[in-house]
């Protein structure tokens, strides 16, 4: 069961504070805000990146798109000198429209349909991801224009979204594939890997880098020179269960690559989720109340059709903060559409809410909006970007 959490009292490990509340409400009344909106801070995007640059020093940092493709954010990777990690050619417009450079993204997806390689290509984009025989077959016609990394599978891995059990080749094909590429003229670049989407199991990681270090020494066996290793993202934040800092998660893999991986080998991830996900606040209003069965039922302006399309999508538990704090009753939230199974938490404890009032969910920046809908043709939370 989750319990909201009375934003009044003080606590080093929320996220926000009682001075939010306070800043929201001011925010709706000056600038006649309608919920649900949500807040986007630049500067929490920028402390993401610099916490994780110095968690992983040297390592190109390439931003998941697909995670949240906001124009603020890609905006502030771009400013930052970073670069960035796409699966579609539209979210590589979107990147080089945000000041990011193509030849510098990694079209991650491993697998394209031609029109999409060809656009992309076209675009200036150089790197792909490829996982199987077949997907080697449609760069052909690229052969002097693009690198290929190979995608190996990460089994038993611990993360919340496990993205193995769709993509990855599994360790001993790497060498075929690496084979198929030299034989068809195209050029073998490296390897790369996904733990899987907030990945709280660090150990993974590590197997993960030493499965490589002993791929690319077979692959350097046969005459493959890697230029990169891709160690993808999965990094966690904190949503109702505590994580560790960065910083801490970080060190055994940073050490496992010192100890499996030839230092002129580059180094990138994609980070997604830890960069964009602390950085976005949703502000939603309860629109109706109920008593069902004798449970209290407090009906939401935002809901699985919308911003927490994550709790579907994603798996994810979002943490709600209330400014309320009587008697605490096991409750049931659901979001605002005409369907039964929009229902975003049916055990929760809550205080009693009334009409209007407000609730905050912090942590919601990453897998909700990309992945919202219209269904009822209720729009969307808009975004309201800060400092």
């Amino acid at each position: 069961m989750i319990k909201a959490i009375d934003i009044r009292k003080p606590s080093r490990a929320h996220r926000l504070r009682k001075s939010d509340f306070t800043q929201v409400t001011e925010m709706i009344g000056s600038q006649n805000l309608k919920t649900p909106f949500l807040i986007l801070s630049r500067s929490a995007i920028r402390k993401n990146l610099a916490d994780l640059a110095a968690a992983l020093p040297g390592a190109a940092i390439c931003y998941a798109v697909k995670s949240n493709n906001h124009p603020a954010i890609l905006e502030e990777v771009a400013a930052a000198g970073h670069n960035f990690d796409v699966a579609s050619f539209s979210e590589l417009q979107q990147a080089v429209e945000a000041g990011g450079h193509a030849d510098k993204c990694i079209h991650s997806h491993p697998i394209k349909s031609p029109l999409e390689i060809e656009n992309a290509v076209k675009a200036g984009a150089n790197t792909f991801v490829i996982d199987n025989s077949h997907e080697i077959d449609k760069f052909i016609p690229y052969a002097d224009k693009v690198r290929l990394l190979i995608r190996f599978k990460v089994a038993d891995s611990s993360a919340v979204v496990d993205l193995s059990y769709k993509f990855g080749c599994e360790p001993d094909e790497a060498l075929g594939l690496a084979e198929k590429i030299r034989r068809y003229g195209l050029n073998y670049y490296g390897m790369t890997f996904h733990v899987g989407s907030q990945c709280v199991d660090n150990s993974v990681y590590v197997r993960a880098v030493k499965m490589a270090g002993s791929m690319i020494t077979e692959l350097k066996n046969h005459g493959f020179d890697t230029i990169m290793l891709d160690i993808g993202g999965g990094f966690p934040v904190q949503y109702t269960d505590a994580v560790p800092s960065i910083e801490i998660f970080c060190a055994p893999i940073k050490q496992a690559l010192a100890d499996n991986i030839d230092p002129d080998i580059i180094i990138a991830c994609e980070p997604g989720r830890f960069i964009s996900a602390p950085a976005v606040t949703l502000v939603a209003s309860i629109i109706g109340k109920s008593n069902r069965s004798g449970k209290s039922w407090y009906f939401l302006d935002d809901g699985l059709y919308g911003s927490f399309s994550g709790r579907l999508y994603d798996h994810c538990q979002y943490q709600v903060f209330t400014n309320r704090n009587t008697v605490w009753r096991d409750s049931v939230l659901a979001g605002p559409t005409c369907d039964s199974f929009d229902v975003i938490y049916d055990n929760i404890l809550l205080p009693p809410l009334e009409l209007g009032n407000l609730l905050l969910f912090p942590a919601m920046g990453a897998y909700c909006s990309v992945s919202a809908s219209t269904f009822n043709s209720l729009r969307k939370a808009e975004y309201i970007v800060v400092e």
